[in-house]
């Protein structure tokens, strides 16, 4: 098992046109937490001349053993599965079911994996996570836990901010679902249409505990977010906002602007 990973965003440019674009950036930090059990991966290619986003937040199980690792490791399994399975079966023009279903099935080879460690060192472990992927004008989404998948659109008079996951919890905090060394509870799997002046949004709990709805949509108006460095400032500051207002967990975010 290796230990919590934060990869960079890394970007790869081919010939060919571009059906749709995307800003995106990331925020990832510690908070006021010992350590950081978040994990946070922002990959972007081109594939037959579209552009490919794989987007994927995790955040280790607090009251368990050895959160960061659990979270580091799906992060760095399914940022290996985009590039070597994810990327080909785009790039021969897969079905989005059957990318689906391999997406699942390499969540499911984490949480065997996961398991098996978790009873040699007589531990529990797990992680929730939250994972998009974009290419072209569809997207697909596995999420597990109480990470969040935010989709934003509208004018910057009237932002609509729509959730698009649901959180495996009860009482508001005790997750039912995760990926782990826990019997497996297969992630929800969402898929629908990209379309332009749209931010989607990926966060941990800690990011948006204390933020509301309109105040992300006031953040990250789709048409006010013209750069990369525009929106990395416009994540610090709900980031700021959420630790004006007594957050002290992990606070980890990706936002990425489809254009």
């Amino acid at each position: 098992m290796g230990q919590m990973v934060f990869i960079v965003f890394k970007l790869y440019f081919h010939k060919g046109g571009f059906f749709m674009q995307f800003l995106s950036e990331i925020y990832w930090d510690r908070g006021a937490r010992e350590s950081n059990q978040d994990s946070v991966s922002l990959q972007q290619v081109s594939i037959r001349g579209k552009r490919a986003v794989m987007a994927l937040v995790c955040d280790g199980i607090g009251g368990l053993e050895q959160g960061e690792i659990a979270s580091g490791y799906v992060a760095e399994r399914m940022t290996e599965w985009f590039y070597t399975e994810g990327i080909r079966m785009l790039g021969k023009r897969k079905g989005w079911g059957k990318i689906c279903r391999a997406g699942l099935r390499a969540l499911y080879y984490c949480n065997g994996q996961m398991e098996e460690y978790g009873k040699k060192q007589g531990l529990k472990m797990g992680t929730a996570v939250t994972m998009l992927l974009v290419s072209g004008k569809k997207y697909a989404v596995w999420h597990s836990g109480d990470t969040r998948l935010y989709r934003l659109r509208g004018g910057i008079r009237k932002t609509q901010v729509g959730r698009l996951t649901k959180d495996h919890t009860v009482n508001h905090h005790i997750l039912v679902r995760c990926i782990g060394s826990f019997p497996w509870k297969e992630p929800d799997v969402l898929r629908g249409r990209i379309r332009r002046n749209q931010v989607m949004l990926l966060c941990t709990d800690g990011f948006r505990n204390k933020v509301t709805e309109e105040k992300i949509g006031e953040a990250l108006q789709p048409a006010s977010l013209l750069s990369r460095e525009q929106i990395g400032r416009r994540l610090e500051e709900l980031a700021a906002y959420g630790k004006r207002h007594g957050e002290t967990d992990n606070m980890t975010a990706v936002a990425i602007r489809c254009s």
